[in-house]
């Protein structure tokens, strides 16, 4: 189990102990029925039988009440297992924006999503189930040898065989499946983001057709990748049913030869064959606990690289003073490769601007600037100190920053938690959104149901940089400030972003502006 889940083993005795209650309820019933139909075929008198009657209807409501507990129970526990895994991924991630932001947008939807899913639910479909299955097989396997150690050991050995073999299969079946489903579904999931994501710069510049049959194909990969490894998955199946048929056979043989001695009633044979047959009932769910232990072993081990980051900073973040200075020397920013060469010397309160078209690394430097990605080259300094290790000295705004689904006023609390209604009113006249926040609704308090979907491509970038002046960051950095402006619009940012003289937090700041070629 990964240590994001933080899984207690006391956790787990509940769910083990109603799932367990539950089987043994049906093997009880199994017992009581077959004992009862044997006895009222000698047709003794009926007192003879009521409490055998009595017991079958109190095993079977027992059995319904166990199961109803073991599911809340054991998926209560799934949902807290995944939950606590989420905020400990999250707060890793904070920790070491650096790794975040190497990873793709869908790389980290399936880590944080499918993988994590995967995960918990092994508690349900696997560990829980094998826990059952051991309780109730070591009940069964004692119940059988106290009525019969031979019956009892052909039992076991068939238990164990069912226990071991179509989950070994299963899980074979569906080790080289999931390797594909993974690979595919991230492709997918990232294909599909970069659709949904980049629709308007898709269509305008004709490549949407391409992306469309990108993600087509990465569907198409992904449904296929569902399908592999069913032909081991259903030889497991049914090994399981041949290794359950065996085992009755062995048991109805050797019972039955016991019983040819005369020294057993009819209700002993009829309770050792039925017993049989109820006492598998616990294992016929190890092949589907074998896969979904597969499935999180893989997701685990993807897993493995977010939980082997530490889970806050490993140092206390210094102030920075409160007139820093940015400097770059022979910076050499980019991912994978060199995108450019940078140097900077931003006494505080400078304005410098940066032009260029899509694609020479614009926001790849303002990451690296913003202390977020490691230079591949050179230094990046504030005050002579590694942005990373600054708090509140520079804030990156970038070009996809996120609209929440929430009021107004939430979301420009994001930049200044504690600012009022005022400063936030204030803040949005100067963005030019003071007509647009008087017409709705509840002003400040109107929810944006939609999120980025609730306003226009202008509206969200006047919203975001709102938020980015409330916030008390000296440094500011800002990617595409005015993207999907008009002439008129993107003049008038531009020339309050110029002014000595910012509105916000701080009258002064030193600004960096990256933007198209217009």
């Amino acid at each position: 189990m990964n240590t994001l889940v933080k899984l207690r083993f006391r956790e787990l005795i509940p769910a083990v102990v109603a799932g367990s209650v539950t089987m043994i309820a049906s093997i009880a019933l199994t017992v009581v029925s077959a004992w009862l139909i044997a006895k009222a075929w000698e047709m003794p008198p009926v007192m003879d039988l009521t409490v055998a009657v009595t017991a079958v209807r109190a095993l079977g409501i027992s059995r319904a009440v166990f199961r109803y507990i073991e599911r809340i129970v054991s998926h209560d526990l799934a949902l807290k297992a995944a939950s606590r895994a989420r905020s400990s991924a999250y707060r890793r991630l904070a920790s070491s924006p650096n790794y975040a932001l190497t990873m793709r947008r869908g790389e980290l939807l399936s880590r944080l999503g499918a993988d994590i899913d995967s995960v918990a639910d092994v508690i349900v479909r696997a560990i829980i189930p094998a826990g059952v299955a051991l309780l109730t097989g070591v009940f069964a396997i004692i119940f059988t040898a106290i009525l019969s150690p031979a019956t009892a050991l052909v039992l076991a050995i068939g238990l164990i065989a069912a226990a071991i073999i179509p989950p070994l299969l299963a899980a074979r079946g569906v080790k080289t499946a999931e390797a594909r489903r993974a690979e595919s579904s991230e492709a997918y999931l990232s294909s599909l983001d970069q659709v949904l994501s980049n629709q308007a710069a898709l269509r305008v510049r004709g490549d949407m057709p391409a992306a469309l049959s990108k993600a087509d194909v990465a569907a198409r990969s992904y449904s296929s990748s569902l399908e592999a490894g069913a032909k081991d998955t259903a030889i497991g199946a049914a090994s399981s049913l041949w290794i359950h048929g065996f085992t009755v056979i062995g048991v109805l043989m050797v019972s039955a030869s016991l019983y040819a001695d005369g020294s057993h009633s009819p209700q002993w044979f009829g309770v050792l064959v039925l017993l049989s047959l109820a006492a598998f009932e616990a294992v016929t769910v190890l092949p589907d606990a074998a896969i979904a232990r597969t499935r999180a072993a893989d997701a685990t081990r993807r897993l493995a690289e977010i939980s082997s980051l530490p889970e806050s900073m490993s140092s206390e973040l210094r102030e920075a003073s409160d007139q820093p200075v940015l400097r770059a020397e022979n910076l050499v920013y980019g991912w994978d490769s060199d995108l450019g060469t940078s140097n900077l010397d931003l006494p505080f309160g400078s304005r410098h601007e940066i032009i260029a078209p899509s694609g020479t690394g614009k926001t790849t430097l303002l990451l690296t600037l913003a202390g977020l990605l490691e230079p591949r080259g050179g230094h990046v300094l504030i005050d002579g100190t590694n942005p990373s290790e600054l708090k509140n000295a520079v804030l990156f705004s970038p070009e996809d920053a996120h609209i929440f689904a929430t009021t107004v006023r939430d979301n420009l609390a994001l930049g200044a938690p504690e600012a009022t209604d005022a400063e936030m009113t204030s803040i949005l006249e100067h963005v030019g959104l003071s007509e647009w926040v008087q017409g709705l609704p509840d002003g400040l308090g109107t929810v944006l149901d939609s999120g980025a979907d609730s306003l226009s491509g202008g509206q969200r970038r006047r919203l975001l940089l709102a938020r980015v002046l409330l916030s008390d960051a000296p440094i500011l950095l800002l990617d595409e400030p005015t993207e999907h402006l008009d002439t008129a619009g993107s003049t008038e940012i531009l020339s309050m972003l110029a002014s000595d003289e910012l509105p916000g937090k701080r009258a002064k700041r030193t600004v960096v502006v990256v933007r198209h070629v217009r």
